[in-house]
């Protein structure tokens, strides 16, 4: 009787761990979706990035958040980072939209296009409707530029 005591106990600290853990977890990200829409609707990029980055810090799991703070790089003129950001969103979510199409339009900017056209894939069975996959199938049928 002794032995299913302490492990009960045990029992009950994980659980109440995890419940924790979850809502503690779900905060952040609701926290995260504020700041992101919040930078998303500043037209001052300075501002953005301050939200955008703090989103981050919120939830570092946000691919969202990844995304618009990528977008913004692409927007400020540095794709270098913008790809970085774009790849960490991907890394964290596979199937985010946003990043795949990002990726993509990079890939395509720097002649990348059988890269492109391998996100173009992902994005035809992630989101076979979106605006996004439409534009980069557009994009990749126009003849490139000598």
């Amino acid at each position: 009787m002794q032995l299913r005591l302490p492990l009960l106990t045990l029992v009950c600290v994980v659980s109440l761990l995890s419940v924790t853990a979850q809502a503690a977890s779900a905060s952040m990200q609701a926290r995260s979706e504020h700041l992101v829409a919040e930078g998303e609707a500043t037209g001052d990029h300075l501002a953005a990035k301050f939200l955008l980055e703090q989103a981050i810090v919120a939830d570092p799991a946000s691919a969202a958040a990844l995304s618009a703070l990528a977008n913004l790089y692409v927007k400020t003129g540095k794709p270098a980072l913008a790809h970085k950001y774009f790849r960490t969103a991907l890394l964290v979510d596979p199937t985010n939209v946003a990043a795949l199409a990002g990726t993509a339009r990079l890939d395509i900017a720097g002649g990348k296009t059988d890269a492109a056209k391998a996100h173009l894939d992902v994005l035809k069975v992630v989101c076979p409707t979106c605006a996004e996959t439409r534009n980069i199938e557009s994009a990749l049928s126009k003849p490139s530029q000598p």
